[in-house]
């Protein structure tokens, strides 16, 4: 048995506590800033593509609008959310102007 690869080992012990609570964390922060900063609307919309999948065409039928009305509701949604997220330490001021 020579030439073992301890470097594999934590990929095999499965992911790291640490990262996976800033996962949770960053999660939950996440859900906060949805309930906090976007209006009723983009939260609606948020959560139908984002979470749950929603195919756009299914949305826009579902509301009675347009694709041009949801996109622009996701990008002011996902403005939002960045700027929340940057503001409390989850993302850095490069990363929040470039997404």
């Amino acid at each position: 048995m020579d030439g073992e690869d301890w470097d594999r080992l934590p990929g095999r012990l499965g992911p790291d506590p640490a990262q996976e609570a800033e996962r949770r964390e960053l999660a939950d922060a996440v859900r906060r800033a949805v309930d906090e900063q976007l209006t009723p609307r983009q939260r609606k919309v948020f959560v139908a593509i984002v979470l749950n999948g929603v195919p756009l065409d299914a949305l826009v039928v579902e509301l009675g609008s347009t694709r041009n009305a949801i996109y622009k509701t996701m990008f002011d949604a996902r403005r939002k959310l960045r700027a929340d997220l940057a503001a409390n330490g989850y993302l850095d001021d490069q990363t929040s102007r470039h997404s």
